[in-house]
């Protein structure tokens, strides 16, 4: 099986691989070539990492104020019913 990038892991999978990677950096036998690519990995993480937290937070808002989420072209919204439109049958 071919290893992950970047997009296609989870936050808490990212968090992990950075924290590996972390480690590596800081071990004194790790060469100049894969610290480059480690270095290289760890942003790529950051930026992915980045973004599934702004998607998070864009989502937390929507939910907070349905309104919110119609203006900012977030594509995954669920449709929201005014809780005052329900009635008791």
């Amino acid at each position: 099986m071919p290893p992950k990038t970047a997009k296609s892991l989870s936050f808490e999978q990212s968090m992990e691989r950075l924290e590996s990677i972390s480690a590596a950096l800081e071990n004194p036998e790790t060469g100049l070539e894969e610290t480059i690519r480690l270095v290289e990995e760890g942003l790529k993480l950051v930026k992915s990492s980045r973004a599934l937290l702004e998607n998070a937070e864009l989502r937390i808002k929507t939910l907070e104020n349905p309104q919110h989420g119609a203006d900012s072209g977030h594509k995954d919204e669920v449709s929201h019913t005014d809780e005052h439109d329900f009635s008791l049958i």
